[in-house]
């Protein structure tokens, strides 16, 4: 009688054991550059708060770039990628396209800069993956907020 209820425990913490570590072996996550240099990183699992950078706009020039590189275990290689930049009443302000999940996606930012629009902006991301496979009713995902200062 004891052997069975030694059993019967020992299966059942191998089977609380085996839950509780399991997770996601991948996550997505993304890169953000403004003109070639890192300025922040971030995953799916990243707090909401700080999940935004800050550009000076003081220090900006026409021909400045914000790169953003997301990564997720889903390669496709030939798919649209799209980087959007809108003001807090959905309005597109800019926007980037790439192909390829993983690929950098370039998005001047003189169109934010010349906005008359008040901060902060949200940056979307959407590809192939993300609107066929992945999340087939929500087609964009909210990456960051961007804060403009002078």
């Amino acid at each position: 009688m004891k052997t069975k209820t030694f059993f019967r425990v020992a299966i059942l913490a191998t089977l609380l054991f085996c839950v509780q570590k399991a997770s996601a072996d991948t996550i997505d996550y993304w890169h953000i550059y403004y003109n070639d240099v890192k300025i922040k990183e971030f995953n799916q699992y990243s707090s909401e708060e700080i999940k935004e950078i800050t550009l000076n706009i003081n220090n900006a020039k026409k021909t400045d770039t914000l790169i953003v590189r997301y990564f997720r275990d889903v390669h496709y290689f030939d798919c649209e990628t799209k980087v959007e930049i809108e003001d807090g009443f959905d309005f597109l302000v800019t926007k980037g396209v790439g192909i390829g999940i993983g690929e950098p996606i370039k998005i001047p930012i003189f169109n934010l800069l010349s906005t008359t629009k008040e901060s902060p902006f949200f940056v979307y991301y959407y590809d192939c993956a993300t609107k066929k496979i992945l999340l087939p009713l929500k087609y964009k995902f909210l990456l960051f907020r961007i804060n403009l200062k002078s």
